[in-house]
């Protein structure tokens, strides 16, 4: 999984070419509501719709991501916007996240399914 900085409106426009097609599922991440772990669980969860018995730690994030059973779909596409906020804020725990979607992405790949991951604004 590559982490890539689009511009709102071509990652607008992908994501809508590739909702539309058979399959899809978008999932989209304010960052403007994620500051901390705690904030990223939270809001992840909300958006991708995991169970009552999501954890909210790393563990069961790891878990969930790679599960999707919940979510019928062919293809993942989570939009993460200005995740700079919570990568100035936490970047140790920004790190965690990043490699639990890489991780995670790879295990879809080799399931036959696509999840990508497209970050806005991110900023060094």
């Amino acid at each position: 999984m590559q982490l890539q900085q689009r511009s709102a409106l071509d990652l607008q426009a992908e994501a809508a070419k590739s909702a539309s097609q058979e399959g899809a599922r978008v999932f989209y991440l304010d960052g403007r509501k994620i500051a901390t772990k705690e904030d990223f669980l939270r809001e992840t969860a909300e958006v991708m719709d995991f169970p009552a018995y999501f954890g909210k730690n790393w563990d069961a994030f790891d878990e969930c991501i790679r599960d999707l059973s919940w979510v019928s779909a062919q293809k993942y596409i989570l939009i993460y916007d200005r995740p700079d906020i919570f990568a100035k804020a936490q970047p140790d725990q920004w790190q965690i996240a990043q490699d639990l979607l890489q991780s995670a992405s790879q295990y879809w790949q080799e399931s036959g399914k696509l999840m990508e991951v497209w970050v806005l604004s991110l900023l060094n």
